[in-house]
């Protein structure tokens, strides 16, 4: 097995005879990284909100510079390590990330079916087309895309797999830029789950109960009407309540930080 890894290529005017400014090459560099960082964490159900890297896993997961073609101004990344375990590992983590990039660049991010039997509530999330790791990636998508039409006149920025590494060529573009920059403030449901809380306030005309998880943090909780009703005549104050639904995160923020959650049930806690 060769070395899988990816090209790195910038096109624009002049970039066959000059090269993209060093911050721009190194940032967009630096994204790519992160997006492998991010793959590793979220493999492994670490992708939490301040998840650190290991110096070792670090090391493990670094790509290098190869080697620069004057072509366009493109720069092959490998792994920095030589170990064939680690650079088979790596290969896959790339495969996963080029994947999940890949929705941006086909403007693919969200789903646009609907879930059936799902009942609406005030909290218009939307599905994540595919894993909940493209999600994750959006603040890299910017960093990268936030290259094109700058001061080096790149107009497009591709990746492309080499060393038989088996994942489709991306190719971000000043439509992806635009594509990218309209996404901000998304926001979409992530892995069903239940959480746990007091209720603090309610707010009736969005259907809605403020809940307390900690004693700093609150979340809103957005109910169908049935259970908003259940909540308001049903519970008693103080009353520990269990919510079964959906979290609701932002593009670019972790997952286990959401302030919002979308609950299609709802029930008192028993005392012990």
């Amino acid at each position: 097995m060769g070395n899988e890894g990816i090209l790195l290529k910038f096109s624009g005017a002049n970039l066959n005879i000059r090269s993209v400014p060093i911050y721009e090459l190194g940032d967009t560099q630096v994204a790519v990284q992160r997006i492998v960082h991010k793959a590793f964490l979220f493999e492994n159900s670490r992708l939490t909100k301040h998840a650190q890297l290991t110096q070792a896993e670090r090391k493990r997961l670094s790509l290098q510079i190869h080697d620069r073609r004057k072509s366009s101004d493109a720069y092959a990344l490998i792994p920095f390590l030589s170990d064939p375990i680690c650079q088979q590992y790596l290969a896959t983590l790339l495969k996963v990330g080029m994947e999940t990039l890949a929705k941006y660049a086909l403007q693919t991010v969200f789903s646009n079916k609907s879930k059936e039997g799902r009942e609406e509530t005030s909290i218009n999330a939307r599905d994540i087309e595919g894993s909940l790791f493209v999600g994750a990636i959006y603040a890299e998508t910017v960093q990268i895309t936030n290259h094109i039409n700058n001061i080096g006149g790149v107009k497009s920025i591709e990746l492309i797999p080499e060393g038989g590494l088996d994942v489709p060529p991306i190719k971000l573009t000043q439509e992806t830029q635009k594509y990218v920059r309209d996404l901000p403030n998304q926001t979409f449901r992530g892995e069903p789950q239940e959480i746990i809380g007091k209720v603090t306030r309610l707010i009736p005309e969005r259907l809605i109960a403020e809940i307390m998880l900690a004693p700093s943090r609150r979340v809103k909780v957005g109910l169908t009407e049935d259970a908003f009703l259940f909540v308001r005549y049903n519970t008693e104050q103080d009353q520990l309540l269990r919510f079964r639904g959906y979290p609701i995160s932002r593009l670019g923020e972790s997952p286990t930080a959401f302030r919002e959650f979308e609950a299609y049930s709802v029930e008192r806690v028993r005392r012990k």
